[in-house]
């Protein structure tokens, strides 16, 4: 036994120092290698293919961890809410219902995507390693191949007949080794190749439908959620809250509406010593020049502002209209300026934001 297995280690030995000699000789231009570039194109999309899907599946798991991660975020918030949740006020039974049923529908979205894509994944990838060693074995067998031929011909170059047979034989034997692998590769490769569209469309088409049914059936849950939030509000009118947004198709929005200013028996603005009766600006102490405006307006009521993207005024101030950015906000009854004080002093580091139409008025 132990015979046998030294004989096959030196025969692989000296097959690992023919093949070599063969590339050697081959590098330096001494002996010709067989080629077939429409194969050679072959394994570069082959190479491709496989990088493309290993990052597909990083990208994928990747995915799969984040949704995870929202899924915890989710339950999280849920449970601060239920913290804060007193026993008496309205909906306390559906907050806890609605947290429940969100991370269902997390944990089952993770699920799918798993089934649908994840395993197909790595099935798909599992064509590869297989694929790739035979590629490797069958360059291996082209270098015996092309030194077997080479060795017959200088044996017939020489004229010694004695050992051709042996050589022979043993270029048949190459060949057919090589021919067996050749063929098998030339049609699998390229057939996994044209797969890979297949594939990817299947992928990402289960992906977004997945995707599609689970924000649809999360948005249900936000409204039903608002709703609740909505008739708390109701039950504690008397407390100063405000809320903030509201779901819609087209994203989130500010406010469903502008704020209502507060009721106010005397309508008439405060004095200034800056302003005249015709509320146009006094003579003031040089700034910088005053910026291109569609308009000006006065402030009838204090507004304080709930996000830091809002401009906190006080009745009286004068402010500098700019364009509004978003046409949501625009839509729902905002403008956005920077009290004019504000620019006299800081020009255009004056601080601008949000502030509603309803709670000012337009100066002439």
């Amino acid at each position: 036994m132990a015979e046998i297995k030294t004989g096959i280690f030196a025969k692989n030995v000296q097959k690992r120092l023919s093949r070599a000699q063969e590339k050697v000789l081959q590098k330096l231009g001494k002996a010709d290698e067989t080629k077939d570039e429409q194969f050679e194109q072959v394994v570069v999309n082959f190479k491709r293919q496989e990088s493309e899907g290993s990052r597909l599946q990083r990208e994928m798991k990747a995915y799969m961890a984040a949704i995870k991660g929202m899924q915890q975020a989710s339950i999280n918030l849920s449970e601060s809410l239920h913290e804060v949740y007193e026993p008496d006020w309205y909906g306390k039974d559906d907050v806890m219902v609605l947290g429940k049923d969100s991370d269902a529908l997390w944990e089952d979205f993770h699920n799918k995507l798993v089934d649908s894509t994840l395993l197909n994944l790595d099935g798909y990838l599992t064509q590869f390693p297989d694929l790739k060693t035979r590629v490797a074995k069958r360059s291996r067998k082209l270098i015996d191949y092309d030194s077997a031929r080479h060795h017959m011909e200088t044996l017939q170059a020489s004229g010694m007949k004695n050992d051709r047979k042996m050589a022979e034989e043993e270029l048949k034997k190459a060949q057919k080794v090589f021919d067996e692998l050749n063929v098998g590769l030339q049609d699998e490769l390229p057939t996994l190749w044209d797969s890979r569209v297949g594939f990817y469309v299947n992928t990402f088409k289960n992906v977004t439908s997945l995707e599609a049914k689970f924000h649809r059936e999360i948005s249900l849950l936000c409204k039903q959620l608002y709703e609740v939030m909505t008739k708390l509000g109701e039950q504690h009118s008397d407390k100063m809250f405000t809320i903030q947004g509201a779901p819609s198709d087209s994203g989130p929005l500010r406010l469903a509406r502008t704020p209502s200013p507060p009721d106010d028996d005397d309508d008439s603005p405060p004095t200034s010593p800056e302003m005249g009766t015709n509320h146009m600006l006094m003579p003031h102490s040089p700034g910088p020049p005053r910026p291109k405006s569609p308009m000006q307006v006065e402030t009838m009521h204090d507004f304080e502002a709930a996000n830091s993207d809002e401009l906190e005024l006080k009745r009286g101030d004068m402010v500098l209209v700019v364009p509004t950015a978003l046409l949501e906000d625009q839509d729902a009854g905002w403008l956005t300026g920077f009290k004019e004080s504000d620019w006299k002093t800081l020009g255009t580091a004056a601080p601008r934001g949000l502030f509603p139409e309803n709670f000012t008025q337009r100066v002439d």
